[in-house]
């Protein structure tokens, strides 16, 4: 996000407990290194906020999230327009398709 310019965030999490997590991190100690490590990143933004979404409204950053794993996608291609199977994704949810 920062490398696309971005400064205002909002990460939308379909888990419960990582929200908790980051809310309330002395709660959490042993993920205390990720947790920190998350704290580093998001402090390079202007402002970051956490959402809790239905897994089934997190689709498309599931699957991008995927495919950085699956494909060795470690650069950034969302700068690039993407691939067409994220074009069909981000249609399909804005209701442009039907399954």
């Amino acid at each position: 996000m920062k490398g696309l310019g971005f400064q205002d965030v909002i990460i939308g999490l379909d888990l419960h407990d990582l929200s908790s997590a980051m809310k309330k991190p002395t709660d959490w100690p042993r993920f205390r290194i990720i947790l920190h490590r998350i704290r580093v990143l998001y402090s390079h933004f202007t402002s970051v906020a956490f959402e809790i979404e239905l897994v089934s409204l997190n689709i498309v950053a599931r699957e991008i999230g995927k495919s950085v794993f699956r494909d060795g996608r470690f650069q950034s291609y969302l700068a690039l327009a993407g691939p067409a199977w994220l074009h069909y994704l981000i249609n399909r949810e804005a209701g442009l398709f039907h399954s």
